[in-house]
């Protein structure tokens, strides 16, 4: 029974500092300010794997923050646009998570694609379409 109890309290926790983490986010992106958004990369350059990371989104453009030694020495490439989006599929499903969706994107070094959750996907959204517009 106290195991249940301490289980239902973590689970409880992990969900309040998860949607306060992203109300914070939302405030930040309100008032024009540089946000973090969590992701996943598929990049031409890694070929096969995805990077996790974070994608900085500003209000004058948006980089690549990895967060591991192998996405370490990438970057976005040039020219990177969007061309669809989908959710997983099932073997991506069992990688990350399911409910996630991907922005497939075209760049100057190939395909790109980018897995973000639902609750985030318009920033980045919104971030590929101003770096489309010249």
């Amino acid at each position: 029974m106290i195991q249940l109890l301490v289980v239902l309290a973590t689970g409880g926790l992990t969900t309040w500092l998860l949607l306060r983490k992203a109300e914070q986010r939302a405030a930040r992106a309100a008032r024009g300010h540089e946000i973090r958004v969590p992701c996943l990369l598929r990049h031409p350059a890694v070929e096969g794997r995805w990077l996790r990371g974070r994608m900085v989104i500003g209000p004058s453009a948006m980089t690549w923050e990895p967060r591991t030694r192998v996405g370490a020495a990438t970057t976005l490439p040039s020219g990177l646009r969007q061309v669809g989006l989908r959710s997983p599929s099932w073997r991506e499903a069992l990688r990350f998570n399911g409910g996630s969706r991907i922005v497939e994107c075209t760049s100057s070094e190939g395909d790109v694609h980018i897995a973000v959750m639902p609750r985030d996907l318009g920033y980045v959204l919104v971030a590929l379409e101003e770096s489309e517009t010249p």
